[in-house]
């Protein structure tokens, strides 16, 4: 009986082959070369499961053509792909074709299909309009103005192909819109103050109420059965501020009315008003304020007294009454910021002097926020704002005005490419600053630096590309790149969300975030080492701190600083780091299709598909009276014929991994049964950690060509298209047989996506 195959898995029945010899003679034709070596192939191989009546997955192999290729090319190169990768035919097919007839038939599929890739090659795809993600607009805002954003101040950003760059899901919603707002009060305030201090007073007739209040005809205003007042006010800068409310007291009881003063919701201060009301009195305290901007102050009153039986009507009822809240300071006198001293050489003095001073910063700013040169207009215009905002206040606060403008601007906030004729499908190169800013993102997820602006703004950028292609991976920046990248291919922001059982496995904070800086650490030593990609399936080192080396069983590593080591043994590279192997287990144990589905996802860029409804998960309540290992349950499993093709090609992969438990530490037995880590992948076996290390090493080129795809979707923020095809085989040959992941990454840039675009429709 036939097994149901999805379309991508039916092309891989092709790939029972091997690959064609590197002195293979091309034919002259290639359309003749289809029709003697792939058509036959095709009808003899093929025709059983996808001839044209009722074919498996609804695909049909037969009658098909040289023409059919360029119709239908992605078909076709996943076709080529499975054949390298020595998946196919199952170990079941009736029939397996000779090595000689696999040759002639690949050879002749490479060279039909070679010039339509190339032909698509010419197409650099589409992007989407591209907004900052998370780290981009955090970095973006340290790089221009010096002022931290925390990582919890904007939601996470959906992910689109494995990562947050892709402009497709990079969605701008109304909170979104609010925390940028928001945001961009706080980051001006932090990055411009004003130098002269502050003095603030808020009448209570201003301010917020909480609990029961009510105005007297005296300005102030009456806090009974412990209400408070609320009073917003702005300081320019962290420091020692003087807090001062004007009170008195309703007295009654044995104790003076009680005045506490809150900064947020932290007390700060707290008062015994003694004064009455016809000697009202200020009460005054130094409050630390942490951080520029605007804060809320609050006035409570919180020792209400109510007597209504007392004999003195006098000591009958207690209540607060407030005049005003007022903040004065900072004690210390005030420094220009970073960018104050940079935009700001000397702050006018007179009225008119403010217009001129605050054109000349924002025409200085607003090329680096804006990433590209800005005219006149757009100048004046932020320029007359920060004016009229100046004429009510300071010119600071008229500055800042202008500044929080910008960084609500499309022009900061969306990375903006702009196609001549957005029509037309012809593709055209990026201008200059549109190529810094791809450039600075992918590399440094932040923004182009005076240098790279500079270039472009004299058009010599694209020109001396290659050395500042260099000198932004030299840069400390490139760490940036480290993280974003790495986090998202590996799939270890997942670390994040790991919950292993800790009646059964070891787990705290300090393990999971070693765990994560441990690979970070690798693939930076590889890249800066100038080391092949391919040693970081089997590098003979890596980093670990004292955490992290007592999870593995290594003596001698001491503190929290995570320094390099020898890899233990049986655990060098990506495969054998404990927060891979986590973030690949079920909570309670190990799960080899996850691990194998990750290879294959990772490292092989070939995800299976997902499984059928209700299919997803072992039973793991049927023969519960006879242990079994994981490992016959998982065979028992792929006894559906459903589950099986699948699962094939999965969970061999995972099998290598079995010497580590679902935290990632070594092991000898499966909670006391025997401990398989042996596997068969078509006609390949082997071993544990090392034999599917080596496995892959064999693969070498698809594990290259899988990660080149990869950083091209991170790099240009869309998901794969069908010119790409080219460009990385091109990208991969050019770089083999050592793959130094430095030129792989480095490559990207040389490539016509990304420093190409088109109008028209994806």
């Amino acid at each position: 009986m036939r097994r149901p195959l999805t379309a991508a898995l039916l092309l891989a029945a092709l790939a029972a082959l091997v690959r064609a010899p590197a002195g293979h003679a091309r034919p002259a034709s290639a359309g003749a070369a289809f029709d003697r070596d792939v058509r036959p192939f095709l009808a003899r191989h093929c025709a059983g499961c996808h001839g044209p009546d009722d074919p498996d997955g609804g695909l049909t192999l037969t009658g098909r053509g040289p023409d059919d290729l360029a119709r239908d090319p992605a078909t076709w190169r996943l076709v080529l792909e499975r054949v390298r990768a020595g998946d196919m035919p199952p170990d079941d097919a009736p029939a397996r074709p000779s090595a000689l007839e696999v040759d002639h038939a690949l050879a002749a599929l490479e060279d039909a299909l070679a010039p339509v890739l190339r032909a698509r090659a010419e197409d650099p795809g589409r992007v989407t309009l591209r907004r900052l993600n998370r780290a981009e607009y955090r970095h973006t805002i340290f790089d221009l103005l010096g002022v931290v954003v925390a990582e919890g101040d904007l939601p996470e950003d959906e992910v689109g192909y494995g990562f947050d760059t892709v402009g497709d899901v990079l969605t701008t919603p109304p909170l979104l819109v609010e925390r940028y707002l928001a945001l961009a009060e706080q980051v001006a305030a932090a990055a411009v103050r004003d130098l002269a201090p502050v003095r603030a007073r808020v009448p209570a007739s201003e301010c917020e109420r909480e609990g029961r209040a009510r105005p007297l005809r005296d300005g102030f205003t009456l806090l009974v059965t412990n209400g408070a007042l609320v009073a917003p006010v702005t300081v320019p800068a962290a420091g020692d501020y003087a807090v001062r409310v004007r009170a008195y007291g309703q007295q009654a009881g044995p104790d003076p009315a009680r005045l506490v003063v809150r900064l947020g919701r932290r007390q700060v201060a707290a008062h015994d008003v003694r004064a009455v009301a016809d000697a009202p009195e200020v009460y005054e305290a130094t409050v630390s304020f942490p951080a520029a901007g605007r804060h809320l102050v609050s006035a409570a009153f919180v020792n209400d007294y109510w007597q209504p039986d007392a004999p003195d009507p006098a000591q009958r009822d207690r209540n607060l009454a407030l005049e005003w809240v007022e903040v004065e300071g900072p004690a210390r006198p005030l420094e220009p910021t970073r960018l104050q001293r940079a935009l700001v050489p000397r702050r006018p003095a007179a009225p008119d002097d403010v217009a001129p001073a605050a054109r000349a910063a924002l025409r200085a700013f607003l090329p680096a926020a804006f990433r590209r040169p800005v005219d006149d207009a757009e100048v004046e215009a932020y320029a007359l704002l920060a004016r009229d905002v100046a004429a009510d206040g300071t010119f600071e606060q008229g500055l800042r005005a202008g500044l929080q403008a910008a960084l609500v601007s499309p022009h900061f906030l969306y990375k903006v490419e702009v196609d001549p004729d957005p029509a037309s499908p012809a593709p055209h190169p990026v201008t200059e600053h549109e190529l810094a800013v791809r450039l600075a993102y992918y590399l440094w997820s932040g923004p182009p630096d005076e240098r790279l602006r500079a270039l472009a703004d004299a058009g010599r950028l694209r020109a001396g590309l290659a050395g500042e292609v260099d000198r932004l991976l030299d840069d400390p920046r490139a760490g940036r790149f480290v993280e974003q990248f790495v986090g998202q291919w590996l799939q270890l922001r997942r670390l994040a969300d790991a919950s292993p059982d800790p009646d059964r496995f070891p787990w705290d904070e300090g393990l999971r975030e070693a765990m994560r800086l441990e690979s970070e650490l690798l693939f930076e030593a590889v890249l800066r080492e100038g080391r092949g990609a391919l040693d970081l399936l089997d590098a003979p080192f890596t980093f670990v701190d004292e955490r992290l080396a007592r999870h593995y069983g290594l003596d001698g590593v001491a503190g929290p600083r995570l320094r390099r080591v020898a890899a233990p043994p049986g655990r060098g590279g990506l495969l054998g780091h404990a927060g891979v192997l986590t973030v690949t287990s079920n909570p309670t144990r190990t799960s080899p299709v996850k691990r194998g589905k990750w290879v294959l996802e990772v490292l092989l860029d070939d995800p299976p598909p997902p499984p059928l409804p209700g299919m997803d998960s072992l039973d793991e309540a049927h023969d519960a009276a006879r242990p079994l290992t994981l490992r016959e349950r998982l065979e028992r499993h792929r006894q559906d014929p459903a589950c099986a093709r699948c699962h094939l090609r999965m969970d061999p992969l995972g099998f290598g991994l079995e010497r580590f438990d679902a935290v990632g530490r070594w092991r000898d037995d499966d909670e006391g049964l025997p401990l398989d880590d042996r596997a068969t992948l078509g006609a390949a076996t082997f071993e544990g950690l090392p034999g599917l290390q080596a496995h892959l090493r064999g693969r070498g080129r698809d594990v290259v060509r899988a990660l080149a795809g990869k950083l091209l979707v991170f790099a240009l923020g869309r998901g794969p298209a069908p010119g790409d095809d080219a460009a990385l085989d091109d990208l991969v040959e050019r770089t083999g047989p050592v793959w130094r992941l430095r030129d792989l990454v480095a490559g990207i840039v040389d490539t016509p996506a990304f420093q190409r675009r088109r109008g028209g429709e994806r």
